[in-house]
């Protein structure tokens, strides 16, 4: 069978282009190389705008049975000690918190029941015509066969090692625009304030250090750092979780759960290159669509996810070609992605910038502002 799109994993901007689609009266085969529920490493948060477009989705957390903690408020500290905090104050929708085990569940379960197909599958390139040069489907290793899928389009959610990235373009990232995290999750020894907490030490610039309540009575701990600096200095990731965990044990007492400590690595954005070629469509990890100052891709893989499906469904009609899902994109997460890329870059490189602007953010026209740039779009 030829399917009208192949979606080449299942996280949530492969999940959330599938629903798209199918919600068309498009045939979606959705592959992944695991079942589901699977675990995915991840810092878990989930500003507000998921909550929005699950319900546009038609997604209902509760009926649903997503496992999540809601997140009330947010609190930033500058290296100079200083913090900035504010309140969440909605009842409609809310930011949250969520297991990668459970929301990425809740997501892939919905793309099924609206009607996508489901398969394990190692997909290790991308069909290519020989003739026309487009992509035409996608070729599997299962064993030591290599078995061909064909499709009229395939998009590309195969996350930061993405197998079709590598094919297209040589490599996922440039090294230059590469990240890397380690988090675990405790349990709290007494309850906290349900607020995310961002700590931007002066020996972890331009990265930082988290934490926040999670579901269960546990918390989400962690510690994100850019690949250059973190090679540049011979850190030791473990050991930074380990200083921030102690620091934190006096206001936020916890025992870190050790099986649960990971680390993972993030392609950030970098800048407005293609995200397509003919007859593909690249969406969340897989066309570099992190969050440079926080390492947030949740919610860019989403929103990425749901333009490639909606514009996977025009070409399909002959209405369009993969470059309006490349406007798209520039459109929808490009403004929020750069300017992320550009504070890291020439803020919080260095304290001492950092503290001043920091400063200026207790002048009301610039609060909300820079609050919602350094936490990824939370407040």
């Amino acid at each position: 069978m030829i399917h009208d799109v192949i979606v080449v994993g299942s996280g949530p901007g492969g999940a959330v282009a599938a629903t798209t689609l199918t919600q068309q009266g498009k045939s979606v085969l959705l592959v992944d190389r695991q079942t589901f529920p699977r675990d995915k490493v991840c810092g878990d948060g989930l500003p507000i705008h998921v909550m929005l477009m699950l319900r546009e989705m038609g997604i209902d957390i509760e009926r649903d049975g997503l496992e999540y903690q809601r997140v009330t408020g947010l609190t930033i500290e500058a290296p100079s000690g200083k913090a900035l905090s504010t309140e969440e104050i909605t009842d409609d929708a809310f930011s949250m918190t969520s297991p990668r085990l459970s929301f990425d569940n809740v997501l892939h379960q919905h793309a099924i029941k609206s009607g996508a197909q489901f398969e394990v599958m190692n997909v290790i390139k991308p069909l290519i015509d020989d003739k026309s040069k487009r992509v035409i489907g996608v070729i599997e290793r299962r064993g030591k066969e290599q078995i061909e899928h064909e499709a009229k389009m395939v998009i590309a959610a195969d996350g930061a090692t993405s197998a079709l990235a590598r094919a297209m373009h040589g490599r996922t990232a440039d090294p230059q625009a590469i990240a890397v995290s380690i988090r675990a999750y405790a349990y709290l020894k007494k309850p906290m304030p349900s607020c995310v907490y961002f700590y931007f030490t002066r020996d972890l610039l331009p990265g930082y250090a988290w934490i926040f309540p999670t579901a269960g009575n546990r918390c989400n701990i962690g510690v994100y750092l850019h690949n250059q600096d973190y090679k540049s200095r011979g850190a030791d990731l473990e050991a930074l979780l380990d200083e921030f965990s102690a620091r934190m044990q006096r206001e936020f007492p916890h025992e870190i759960d050790t099986p649960t400590r990971q680390t993972w690595s993030l392609p950030l954005y970098a800048d407005r290159h293609s995200r397509s070629a003919p007859g593909l469509l690249f969406v969340g990890d897989a066309g570099g669509f992190v969050n440079a100052l926080t390492g947030g891709g949740i919610y860019p893989a989403m929103m990425t996810g749901q333009a490639a499906g909606k514009i996977a469904a025009k070409i399909l009609a002959g209405e369009t070609s993969e470059a309006e899902y490349d406007v798209a994109w520039q459109r929808d997460v490009s403004g929020s992605l750069g300017r992320a890329r550009l504070m890291q870059k020439h803020i919080l490189s260095s304290a001492k910038i950092f503290n001043s602007v920091f400063a200026l953010a207790n002048l009301p026209i610039l609060r909300g502002p820079m609050l919602r740039v350094m936490s990824g779009e939370h407040y």
